[in-house]
């Protein structure tokens, strides 16, 4: 039994999903106060939308409504695309803010190419995590592939803030920045955590199934 419990990932654990998740609640809270004190409406609306759907989705996973978990899961990662797309094609695109950020120099650089990953990570996590979680058979190559898309995404948020420090920007605006970074990392924690859980769902279904067999044959 002890065995067991050591080879258990830490993913599967219940106390680790509560704390992901009060981890972008109380991270989102606060960047919901600094937007509306700043009355930025726009990215109230982003912070408010990933808030809503990253709490549902771990209360319905609480519940065992499995099918609503995945369909709230796929919803949270829409909810990282679209913030990462926006931020990337609408603001540094359509704005031209990337002149500002090539001329900052190496850092400037990096912050945007920084930044066009962060977007084509989440992509490929979000179109991935469709193929893992409604595949009928599983796919276990995918799971790989997401977790290291997940792992190669952290390594990002690092390069960000790395980043961010060097740019010189506003104590407000790395204020911002760190609060996003934070609460992104714990979404990617929580939804692997959550897949970790419906990957378990299913190693254990098939024991059941093997062992029904075994008990047929015997009989």
């Amino acid at each position: 039994m002890a065995d067991r419990k050591q080879r258990q990932s830490l993913f599967l654990s219940e106390y680790f999903m509560a704390a992901a998740c009060a981890v972008v609640v109380i991270t989102s809270l606060i960047s919901l106060f600094l937007c509306f004190r700043e009355r930025d409406s726009f990215r109230f609306f982003e912070i408010s939308a990933k808030l809503a759907t990253a709490s549902a989705m771990y209360l319905a996973f609480k519940f065992f409504k499995w099918d609503v978990a995945k369909g709230l899961m796929g919803g949270v990662l829409f909810c990282l695309m679209y913030q990462e797309a926006h931020f990337v094609l609408a603001v540094l695109w359509s704005e031209q803010n990337f002149d500002t950020y090539l001329v900052a120099g190496v850092q400037g650089s990096l912050y945007l190419a920084a930044a066009g990953m962060a977007f084509l990570m989440t992509v490929i996590i979000t179109i991935n995590h469709f193929f893992i979680n409604y595949n009928f058979r599983g796919n276990p190559k995918n799971v790989i592939l997401n977790r290291m898309a997940i792992l190669f995404k952290f390594a990002v948020y690092i390069l960000l803030f790395a980043a961010n420090s060097r740019l010189g920007f506003p104590s407000a605006a790395l204020w911002k920045n760190a609060l996003q970074y934070v609460t992104d990392s714990a979404l990617l924690l929580l939804l692997v955590s959550v897949e970790s859980q419906f990957d378990s769902f299913k190693v254990l279904r098939q024991e059941l199934l093997t062992l029904k067999r075994e008990g047929g044959r015997k009989e």
